[in-house]
Formats: C-alpha cells, sequence, structure tokens
C-alpha cells in the first residue's frame, strides 16, 4: 500500500488486520482514539486484511465516526472486502462511511479542490499562523463594576451590576446567576460569557459549572457581576495556530495573537487542546462577613491560600478550552478603562472553560460554528484565571480589534 500521504496534516491511515470483534476492538478503539487525540481528523483505515466485523466492532467505529464528524472529520474505509462490506450493508452502514478501493480514489478524495479563501501565513520559531482577515467596524469594550472591595472581600448587594445577556457578547468576571441577590450572593465564582452564553464556577469546595445557553428572543436573562470587563465586536481576524513544538505557552499564544493585528487592544476568543493547564479561582466568594477578623488583604500571607486555589502542576490535559479576554501590546502604554483590568506586572486577562476531551474542527472559515458547538453541546467541567504558563496545542483563536 502507498503510504505517501501518511504525513499530510490531519490525515491518518491506520491498517487494520484480522478480526474486529469484541476481543480486538479495544484494541481498534485505542489506535483510532490516539489517532484523534494526536489532532488527526480524517482517518483512513486499511481494511484489505481483515477478515470479519461483529457488532462490537461496528459499534467503535460508528462512534468515532460521529464523534469526528462533529469535527468536522470522518473515517474513510480503504479495500474493504465484499465479505467485510456485506456486513456494513446488513447492519445500515453503507451511508454513513465513505468506502474507497483504490489508491487513486484516496488521492482523488484529499486533493479535492476546496473553495479558496485569502489566508495569509505568519511564521515564528514557535508557531505557524494561518491568518483570515476581514474588514469590519473596530469593537469596543467595557468595564463591568469595579474590583476595589476584592481585596478586602467587601463586596455587598450595593456593588451588583447585573447586564442583559442581550447587551453582553464576550466577558470575563466574577458573576453569579439568580433572580435576587439573598438566592444568589453565595454562588459567585469565576465567569466568562461567549457569544452571551455564560459560565459561572461558584467559589465552593464542591463546585460545578452552572451555565445559560441564550437563544435569540429569549426572555432576556440578567447576568450578576461583581466585577469583569466585556467586549463586543466581530472578529477582524480569525485564526488558526499549530505550535512548532511540545511546549508552548499561553504568553507566547498571546504574543502571537498581536502578530496578527496592529490593533494596541484585542479581545480574544479561542479554542485549543490543552497540553496542561495553570489556572488559579477563588475558593471563596469576597462578599462581607466571608472574611476572618482582622483580615485586611485576601491576596497576602497566610490569607492567599485559604481563598485562592492555585495550580501547581499542569491540569485538565487533553481537554478542550474556550477562552475569552483582552490583551494589550504595551502594558506602559494603557490607560483609562483597559487599565483597570490588566494585570499590572501582565499583558492580558483570560479564562478558559475547561470541556471535555474531544475533537473540534480546525477550519479557520468555520470558527465561529465550532465556536457555537462547542459552547452549547458540551458538557463544562471548570472555569479558570488562567496562567500564562498554560500548556497551549493546537487552536483556533477569533481576535476583535479594540482600538486604543
Amino acid at each position: 500500500m502507498d503510504d505517501s500521504l501518511r504525513e499530510l496534516e490531519n490525515v491518518e491511515r491506520l491498517r487494520l488486520t484480522g478480526r474486529v470483534d469484541s476481543i480486538t476492538c479495544r484494541e481498534i478503539e485505542s489506535l483510532f482514539r490516539n489517532a484523534v487525540m494526536a489532532g488527526k481528523r480524517l482517518i483512513i483505515a486499511d481494511m484489505a486484511a481483515v477478515s470479519y466485523v461483529s457488532s462490537a466492532g461496528l459499534r467503535v467505529f460508528l462512534s468515532f465516526q460521529k464523534e469526528l464528524k462533529k469535527a468536522g472529520g470522518e473515517i474513510c474505509l480503504f479495500g474493504t472486502t465484499p465479505a467485510v462490506y456485506s456486513l456494513f450493508e446488513i447492519s445500515g452502514f453503507t451511508n454513513i462511511f465513505r468506502f474507497l478501493s483504490s489508491e487513486d480514489e484516496v488521492k482523488g478524495f484529499l486533493e479535492a479542490p476546496v473553495e479558496k479563501t485569502e489566508i495569509r501565513e505568519v511564521s515564528s520559531d514557535k508557531v505557524l499562523l494561518r491568518v483570515l482577515t476581514r474588514n469590519l467596524p473596530v469593537g469596543s469594550f467595557t468595564v463591568i463594576g469595579s474590583d476595589e472591595k476584592l481585596s478586602s472581600a467587601g463586596y455587598g448587594e450595593e456593588d451588583v451590576s447585573s447586564v442583559k445577556a442581550s447587551d453582553i457578547r464576550f466577558a470575563t468576571g466574577l458573576a453569579a446567576l439568580g433572580h435576587r441577590f439573598e438566592d444568589y450572593k453565595g454562588y459567585f465564582g469565576e465567569a466568562a460569557v461567549i457569544d452571551r452564553n455564560i459560565f459561572v464556577y461558584p467559589a465552593l469546595k464542591r463546585s460545578a459549572v452552572d451555565f445559560i445557553i441564550h437563544a435569540e428572543g429569549d426572555k432576556d436573562t440578567a447576568y450578576h457581576f461583581l466585577h469583569g470587563f466585556s467586549f463586543q465586536g466581530e472578529f477582524n481576524h480569525i485564526v488558526s495556530f499549530e505550535p512548532k513544538g511540545s511546549l508552548f505557552t499561553l504568553d507566547e499564544l498571546i504574543d502571537s495573537a498581536q502578530l496578527a493585528s496592529s490593533s494596541p487592544i484585542i479581545g480574544i476568543t479561542g479554542i485549543f487542546e490543552s497540553k496542561g493547564l495553570f489556572g488559579m479561582r477563588l475558593k471563596k466568594i469576597p462578599i462581607r462577613g466571608n472574611s476572618n477578623p482582622g483580615e485586611k488583604d485576601i491576596f497576602s500571607g497566610e490569607s492567599f491560600p485559604e481563598w485562592m486555589d492555585y495550580s501547581i502542576e499542569t491540569e485538565d490535559l487533553y481537554n478542550l478550552v474556550v477562552i475569552t479576554g483582552i490583551a494589550v501590546k504595551d502594558r506602559g502604554a494603557v490607560q483609562g478603562p483597559a487599565d483597570r483590568i490588566i494585570p499590572r506586572e501582565g499583558r492580558y486577562h483570560i479564562h478558559g472553560i475547561v470541556f471535555d476531551k474531544k475533537p473540534f474542527n480546525k477550519i479557520i472559515d468555520n470558527f465561529p460554528n465550532e465556536l457555537k458547538r462547542v459552547v452549547t453541546g458540551m458538557e463544562p467541567h471548570r472555569v479558570l484565571h488562567l496562567l500564562g504558563k498554560t500548556r497551549v496545542g493546537p487552536g483556533l483563536l477569533g481576535i476583535a480589534e479594540l482600538g486604543g
């Protein structure tokens, strides 16, 4: 068999032999899983030496076909014998899989013309970027509430800023969901808003992500913030990024994003595969009555470990992560509202939502649809304030230029 296409980006060729049944299906499942986790979205399974496929084996094929289809990929079956093809036919699977019988068919399928888009490449020693630039208006950002009472854990009902979902497209901050302050005051936590859908990870010992998927035309829901920021606008640039080495960090991703845009301030939303997260989140809610007597600053001294959950080792390996936040080119030049939300010693403020370990579609034109699919269809596990040493795998970014 000609293996010259084996190294094509996102394509994996797997040679299967013998029986695919309840005894061997776990091994086959492992082969498929390893290919998917390595970023392959098209798997060509060489079936020429396969003599039999049981229902257990068919279930493995079907499971991965469904998973890959959601990410814009698929499993193709190459060289299937008539006897094995009949097993797929009897099960009604011949309309679910693409069957290829020759190398010419394989090459024709892989080399099929696609609609061309004006995409430029930007390369550094760390990453390869493919950038789709769109001529769209500059967006805007808004500070929500204030962080002045955060360090003293002095927030009260008077400090809550309630924002309608229809007025907040992307955001991060400390937020809660509910109708009355007395009901939701015990559920504030790290939050991220993606296309008006909000995800909140309450600052509780045994927490779980609470979320609202916002649909156009729904009754407008209010999201309650103690502090945070939001940005509005379309993506002026959509970027696919492929790290060149095994260690590519969030710091380097932000540097790379600023190669694609000349704007002093940018809003960033993206999807990537985690290679190990470093993050932090509040363990207690910073409202009056939750601090210890005499405690003046929850971020200093002995107070910090009591209030903050902070990554010591990498976490959430291979999970999908959706991020949103803002970044600046030059921290020293930042004035006005942005000065209040960018850390004094940093250049960005990013929150990440940790989702399942699933494949995703890295086609640059499809970013808005893929973002919606992940955010509205996958299970969220955590929301974190991400740290710069977070290790980032391949992914996609939307960049909204927010001016100066």
